[in-house]
């Protein structure tokens, strides 16, 4: 009977503590396997095979730390009987941890106090798991898969972004170059775009590293080209799933802007606005293009008009004439590479328009202006 009565009050202690007796009782499972590698006379190469296992660690630790001192206040200010269950972990995971840093004092070279376990076991990540090392050919995979484990923050959430990328850009499109997605989508994975890229990029980091030489890198961002067929298992298959997702998002919003905005050559900052702006131009859902440069904004809805005419150019004189406002806006970037681009096509649509119509176009024709206005007048 009164085992049963301390049974039903350790469930009751550990309902009480939230997760916390159980968070206990992993940490001292693993505390416990990484003190046993560092204890080993090839620690290294044990730390190295446990990675994942010291990048948890030091994830949780501070997590463990507040948990283990919330223990204690409890069991003090309730009068917890020394035998109980969740003192009894506490107690262990306490002990273990004195060990743990003892160890990593003396592997580390360097006396870390009480209070520096976390740092300690980032410290061991740096030096034995991510150390530079010279990776042989045959070693590429397998060492990318030890030092590059799936629980890694960054690389869960590059891959979170990866996910969302094939869910947009993976989907059937309606036309050579559109984008078959909602607007509120399109919002929500542009404003996650500089945090996925970030992540993305600090995995890669992380692998440049570790490469002494670089050939590992250069082996998985050339596997990262194709698509994985297979279930992703491994840290190094959750990274080239998230890096191919990234560049298809990249491809194929640039064929979008390369066939719409065709003369003007767009630039990486103005992508994203000139892409917002497209899909509102695609739906027929009039918005002005907001790039904070009128010029280059107009410039851009000039070569936006002359990619919608090849299919109906006797309507040219009608839609083209009400851009004369828009053109002369443009004509502020005068001599420019890309106002030249513009204005040779709008040119030699000039004397398509005009051949059959009204014979010789005027020669006239030096700013974007005039040739928007001889465009209307062949109408």
């Amino acid at each position: 009977m009164t085992r049963e009565v301390d049974e039903d009050d350790d469930a009751a202690r550990r309902v009480r503590l939230e997760g916390r007796a159980e968070l206990l009782e992993a940490t001292r499972l693993r505390y416990r396997a990484l003190v046993n590698a560092l204890k080993a006379f090839t620690w290294k190469s044990r730390v190295r095979a446990n990675a994942a296992l010291v990048q948890e660690l030091a994830r949780v630790q501070d997590s463990v730390d507040a948990a283990l001192e919330h223990v204690h206040r409890r069991a003090r200010i309730e009068g917890w009987p020394p035998a109980c269950e969740v003192l009894r972990c506490q107690h262990e995971v306490e002990a273990l941890r004195a060990e743990l840093l003892r160890l990593l004092s003396r592997r580390l070279d360097q006396p870390l106090p009480d209070t520096a376990m976390r740092p300690g076991l980032e410290a061991l990540e740096t030096q034995v798991v991510t150390a530079p090392r010279l990776v042989l050919p045959h070693q590429r995979w397998s060492t990318a898969i030890e030092v590059l484990p799936s629980n890694v923050p960054e690389l869960q959430h590059a891959f979170l972004f990866g996910r969302k990328a094939e869910q947009l850009f993976g989907r059937p499109q309606s036309g050579p170059a559109r984008l078959p997605m909602s607007l509120d989508e399109l919002d929500d994975f542009l404003e996650q775009w500089s945090d996925g890229v970030a992540s993305l990029e600090a995995v890669w980091a992380r692998l440049v590293r570790i490469d002494a030489t670089g050939a590992m890198v250069r082996y998985l961002r050339k596997r990262s080209r194709r698509a994985l067929t297979t279930p992703l298992r491994s840290g190094p298959e959750l990274l080239l799933f998230a890096e191919f997702w990234r560049q298809m998002a990249v491809f194929r919003m640039d064929a979008v802007l390369n066939e719409r905005l065709s003369p003007v050559q767009w630039r990486e900052d103005e992508r994203f606005g000139l892409v917002r702006w497209l899909w509102h131009r695609e739906h027929n859902v009039p918005t002005p293009l907001k790039l904070g440069n009128e010029p280059r904004e107009a410039l851009f809805e000039l070569a936006c008009a002359l990619t919608e005419l090849p299919k109906t150019v006797e309507r040219a004189p009608l839609v083209m004439g009400g851009l004369i406002p828009v053109a002369r806006q443009a004509d502020r970037l005068r001599g420019g590479e890309d106002w030249r681009r513009v204005h040779d096509e709008l040119r030699l649509l000039v004397r398509v328009v005009w051949a059959p119509r009204r014979g010789r176009a005027p020669e006239a024709q030096e700013t974007l202006e005039d040739l928007v206005r001889a465009l209307r007048d062949s109408g």
